[in-house]
């Protein structure tokens, strides 16, 4: 199984649970990004969480002293916006429901706010939204317009004393009160991976993807035909999926870098 390793070009870290915990780095993540280097070996962080901008993801790595640059992103909102693209280049109009931070993202993209008449409504993380917001998107959902989701996730984790309800509860309760679907974008979906690895010119297969997540971080690089990394963290997934199968389960980073070292 450690032959695999041989092959990988590119390692895409899911954030949270993997590098570091709410605020506080893994004592393994910097001397693991290291070894990349010194293996020439790129690396990514690729997350579901769709409530920051890639620019306050730059600023709370450095803080933590990792030394990055947007460049080393790829969120669900990045997969949102070039699925759009991608598979709908017709929709330029779109109602979001999410914070106004990632709102600059979408206008460097070419898309345009419009809260009376969208072509597409996106729900995203929204950590500040007023009940009215909530209403306004049901509204255009029960009209017919149809919804982007970023991504599945129902809880985002936290190392404060409260639970964090993320996209995937909010986009249940407006299917469930409008009796619509959404398309629910972000991890598991092999797209997210597929994008991420065709901006970094590396073939799927000789990627890598680690994260502490099942259901989402190793069924994406298990879906996309990528090599996975399962980071044990107890509790990361509420529900246990099955037939979801990592190529390795350790508890930490540094652990896979001393299998890596002996390949």
């Amino acid at each position: 199984m450690e032959r695999q390793l041989k092959s990988v070009r590119m390692v895409f870290l899911d954030m949270d649970g993997t590098i570091y915990h709410g605020g506080t780095l893994f004592p393994t993540t910097l001397p693991f990004l290291e070894f990349l280097r010194k293996r020439g070996i790129g690396y990514a962080f690729l997350s579901n969480n769709s409530s920051y901008s890639t620019e306050e993801y730059v600023a709370k790595l450095h803080r933590m002293g990792i030394e990055t640059t947007a460049e080393n992103f790829y969120t669900s909102t990045c997969y949102t916006i070039d699925f759009l693209k991608r598979n709908h280049p017709e929709i330029k109009r779109i109602h979001l429901f999410g914070m106004p931070c990632i709102r600059p993202e979408f206008t460097a993209a070419g898309f345009e706010f419009d809260d009376e008449t969208p072509q597409a409504v996106i729900v995203a993380f929204h950590r500040a939204f007023h009940y009215d917001d909530l209403c306004r998107t049901a509204y255009l959902l029960r009209k017919g317009i149809p919804g982007f989701a970023t991504h599945p996730d129902v809880y985002c984790p936290t190392d404060q004393p409260t639970w964090l309800p993320d996209c995937g509860a909010i986009t249940r309760c407006l299917e469930v009160s409008t009796n619509t679907k959404l398309k629910v974008l972000g991890k598991p979906d092999p797209g997210m991976l597929r994008e991420a690895a065709a901006r970094y010119a590396v073939p799927v297969e000789q990627c890598l993807m680690a994260g502490d997540r099942l259901a989402t971080d190793i069924a994406l690089g298990q879906n996309a035909g990528a090599v996975t990394c399962h980071i044990l963290q107890p509790g990361a997934d509420l529900v246990v999926p099955e037939n979801i199968h990592p190529d390795f389960q350790v508890n930490n980073l540094g652990e896979l870098q001393r299998i890596w070292e002996h390949v």
